[in-house]
């Protein structure tokens, strides 16, 4: 405490006699909790962001193909073959472009994966808690999923497909 006001004595000191701003004090030591903690709620904030794009991706290509399906039902009783057909082929152009847009937001949420893991190796050696390595405990962070791939070949598939036989009928 006395360490205190005499520093602070000295700074007014030295900032009365004609000074018009206040000296600057120097920044504080870096903390390495808080260096930590800022770290992990980056990488969070970044791996929480990307995947919530993959969803709304999800939910963009979900609500695309209600509409598209049922664009497609009403040229073809319409007999509007040609629109039914184009119907389809702009129904697998958006399988193909949310499956790239998904996947990119997959990947980029995957790149805060490394810098969790780290952090959460260190908060568990720190606390001895083995438990805190959430990441490297999950064995399916790793695993690439066909499913998806999977989906939307199928859905360009069928748009294909149903463009064809509107075309072709």
């Amino acid at each position: 405490m006395g360490k205190t006001i005499s520093s602070v004595r000295t700074a007014i000191t030295q900032w009365l006699p004609g000074r018009r701003v206040a000296p600057i004090p120097p920044p504080p030591e870096p903390n390495d909790h808080e260096a930590l903690v800022a770290a992990l709620e980056h990488a969070t904030r970044w791996y929480e962001y990307r995947i919530s794009q993959g969803l709304q991706v999800l939910n963009f290509y979900l609500v695309s193909t209600a509409v598209n399906s049922a664009a497609y039902v009403a040229a073809l009783q319409a007999k509007l073959d040609a629109v039914a057909g184009a119907v389809g082929l702009v129904a697998a152009l958006v399988s193909v472009a949310a499956a790239l847009a998904g996947w990119r937001s997959r990947g980029l949420a995957r790149l805060a994966l490394q810098p969790i893991a780290e952090i959460q190796d260190r908060l568990a050696a720190t606390l001895n808690m083995d438990s805190l390595r959430l990441v490297r405990r999950n064995p399916h962070r790793t695993f690439t999923t066909p499913i998806s791939l999977v989906m939307f070949v199928l859905a360009c598939a069928i748009s294909v497909t149903g463009a064809l036989y509107a075309w072709l009928r």
